[in-house]
C-alpha cells in the first residue's frame, strides 16, 4: 500500500513538500518554503537564530516534522524528533526557486537530493554569488530526464517542463498502488509548452495527479500573455523612450534575460545590472556588466544609451539618475512581485516622487486556468490535488477526474482512491 501526503502548498502559494511512501520507504517531492510577502513570523527583518535556525522553523511550522529527514548536526532543541539519514528516503526537486528547494539546506547531507542539471547549476551559480542559503549545502545529485530511476519500491522518472526558470522538472513515482504524478511549476505560454505538453501526454490515465493551481488565486480575469509579446514590448518601449529605462526582472528567469540583452544591444542600449544580480548571471557564465559609480557620468551624460536593473536596495540611487517624463521604469517580473508585495506601494512612491512613468509588460511562470484545464484533459487522471494555490478549490476537472482538496498532514492511501 502506498500513501501520499502533504506538507506544504495547502492553501498556500509555494513552500511544496510531498511525501509519497511505502513498505517504509519515502519520495520527497520538493522541500520548500512558503511564499509569503510581509506575512507570517519571519519578516521586517526578523529571521530563525542561527544556532536554532531549524528549531525556529518547526516550531512556527514553517518546517515539518518528518522523522529521518534532518542532519543531526543542525538539530539543536529539536530532541524530540528522530534525525539523521534512514537509508530509506530521497528527496527529489522540482526547480530553484525558495518555494521548492529552501529548507533543503536542513536535510541530512547522506540523503541524496536529485534535480535537474540547470537547477544545480543555478543553485551553484547562486551560492558562489553570495545568495545566502539556510543550514548547509545540499547534497545534490543529477537527474537526466526521462531516465527512470529505482529506489527501494519506487521507479521515480523526471520530465523537463515549462516554467520562468531553465530546468523545471514534473516527476512520475510509480508505486504498487499506481503511478503518482506531480507538475512542479508548468505552464504553456512560455518558450517551450511543448515540454509541458510532452509531461503531460507522458503521465496521461496515472492514479493521481499533484498539478500547482497559482493562477486559482488571482481571479484570472486578463488572458495571459505569451514571453514572446514581453518580448516585442520590451523592444517598443526601448524604440519609443528617448531617456533612461529602468528594469526590474527575475535574476533567475534566465532566458527573459538572455532575450532582453539581445533586445538592447538592437536598440543601441546597453543593460548595467545591480551589483548581486550581476554576480549571479556572471556565475551562470553571461557575460554583463554591473553598475557602479564610475559608469554614473556616462549614464548622466547619455542616458539613451543604457538600461538600469535596479533590486529595492539600489532605489535612493534614482536621485542621481537622470530621470523624468522622458525615462521609464519597466516592471518584468522583479522585485516587487506584484500589488500584493509590501515593497509595490514603496516603488510607487520613489517613481512619482521622480516622476518616471511606470510600465508593467511581464507574464508568469504558471499555467493559467484555462492551461491547467488542458493539461487535465491530457493528462485525466484519476484523481487530482490541486497544491500551491491559495484557492484550489476553483480548479475543476473534467468529467471521470476525482478532485480531492489536499489537508496539511492527511494520510492519503492511494489504494482507496
Amino acid at each position: 500500500m502506498a500513501t501520499i501526503q502533504f506538507f506544504g502548498g495547502v492553501g498556500v502559494i509555494g513552500s511544496s513538500k510531498i511525501v509519497i511512501e511505502q513498505d517504509g520507504w519515502r519520495v520527497l517531492l520538493d522541500f520548500g518554503l512558503e511564499f509569503n510577502p510581509g506575512g507570517g513570523l519571519y519578516r521586517q527583518g526578523i529571521v530563525p537564530r542561527l544556532s536554532h535556525a531549524l528549531s525556529d522553523r518547526l516550531r512556527t511550522g514553517d518546517a515539518p516534522w518528518l522523522s529521518h529527514v534532518y542532519d543531526p548536526d543542525l538539530a539543536k532543541g529539536v530532541d524530540e524528533l528522530r534525525v539523521g539519514n534512514d537509508h530509506k528516503t530521497a528527496v527529489f526537486i522540482t526547480h530553484a526557486h525558495l518555494d521548492h528547494i529552501g529548507l533543503t539546506g536542513y536535510i541530512d547531507p547522506h540523503i541524496p537530493i536529485w534535480a535537474s542539471p540547470d537547477t544545480i547549476e543555478i543553485m551553484r551559480a547562486a551560492r558562489e554569488a553570495g545568495e545566502a542559503f539556510e543550514g548547509h549545502w545540499p547534497s545534490l545529485r543529477s537527474l537526466e530526464a526521462e531516465k527512470p530511476l529505482n529506489f527501494g519500491p519506487f521507479t521515480v522518472t523526471r520530465y523537463d517542463v515549462d516554467h520562468d526558470i531553465i530546468g523545471a522538472s514534473g516527476y512520475s513515482v510509480a508505486t504498487n498502488s499506481g503511478l503518482v504524478a506531480f507538475t512542479g511549476d508548468i505552464r504553456l505560454h512560455g518558450r517551450h509548452p511543448e515540454k509541458s505538453l510532452g509531461f503531460a501526454h507522458k503521465i496521461e490515465g496515472c492514479k493521481a495527479l499533484v498539478i500547482e493551481g497559482t493562477t486559482l488565486s488571482f481571479g484570472f480575469k486578463d488572458p495571459i500573455r505569451t514571453e514572446y509579446e514581453v518580448d516585442q514590448d520590451f523592444s517598443k518601449i526601448l524604440k519609443n523612450t528617448p531617456g533612461l529605462v529602468l528594469l526590474t526582472v527575475y535574476p533567475r528567469n534566465l532566458e527573459r534575460i538572455q532575450a532582453f540583452i539581445k533586445i538592447a544591444q538592437a536598440h543601441h542600449r546597453d543593460i548595467l545590472w545591480s551589483g548581486p544580480t550581476a554576480a549571479f548571471l556572471q556565475a551562470m557564465g553571461l557575460d554583463v556588466r554591473a553598475f557602479s559609480e564610475e559608469l554614473l557620468p556616462d549614464v548622466k551624460k547619455n542616458p539613451e544609451h543604457y538600461v538600469l536593473q535596479l533590486i529595492p536596495s539600489d532605489w535612493p540611487l534614482m536621485l542621481d539618475l537622470p530621470l523624468g517624463p522622458g525615462s521609464v521604469f519597466v516592471h518584468a517580473n522583479g522585485a516587487p512581485l506584484g500589488t500584493f508585495d509590501p515593497l509595490w506601494p514603496v516603488l510607487q512612491d520613489w517613481l512619482r516622487y521622480v516622476h518616471t512613468a511606470f510600465w508593467s509588460i511581464g507574464t508568469g511562470g504558471h499555467a493559467s486556468p484555462d492551461g491547467l484545464r488542458e493539461l487535465l484533459e491530457i493528462i485525466h487522471p484519476k484523481v487530482v490535488f490541486p497544491l500551491h494555490s491559495q484557492e484550489p478549490d476553483r480548479l475543476w476537472p473534467p468529467p471521470g477526474t476525482k478532485r480531492w482538496l489536499p489537508e496539511r498532514g492527511r494520510i492519503y492511501d492511494l489504494d482507496s482512491i
